[in-house]
């Protein structure tokens, strides 16, 4: 179903100067067997024009997968790190992520999800970060 997807993204959270991104954009929802999907596409706001994002939000966790310009499956667990490959046109990456807290609440009719969670890149903290999307079916 055609739904209108909002994103904040803040990234250091935990400094005063956080970088904060905002993306208002169109895509597709629907439920799956273990819960529901969000797909969308990046724009340049993100940074990520020409890479399509797709969303699975399950009872026990989150997973973020992004293909086209930037390549990436992050796993988000509440209490658990996973480590994901950050591969770019630039080079490739191991990063980890250490997620803090999940809030997802979604029904057949849209949802809200929050995440906070922190990336490292060989045990050394590169951001501590916040997720928001909203997900609201289009009428």
């Amino acid at each position: 179903m055609n739904a209108v997807i909002t994103i904040t993204g803040m990234m250091g959270i935990s400094q005063p100067d956080a970088d904060t991104v905002e993306l208002v954009t169109d895509g597709s929802y629907c439920r799956t067997e273990s819960g529901y999907q969000v797909r969308y596409l990046e724009s340049e706001i993100t940074g990520l024009m020409g890479t399509a994002t797709t969303v699975d939000i399950n009872p026990d966790e989150v997973i973020v997968e992004r293909k086209g310009v930037l390549n990436t499956k992050m796993v988000f667990k509440t209490g658990e790190k996973m480590n994901f490959l950050y591969d770019t046109r630039f080079g490739a990456a191991t990063l980890g992520v250490d997620t803090r807290k999940i809030y997802a609440e979604f029904d057949d009719c849209g949802g809200e999800m929050s995440i906070d969670y922190v990336v490292d890149m060989e045990h050394t903290v590169v951001s501590r970060n916040k997720l928001n999307m909203s997900v609201k079916l289009r009428s």
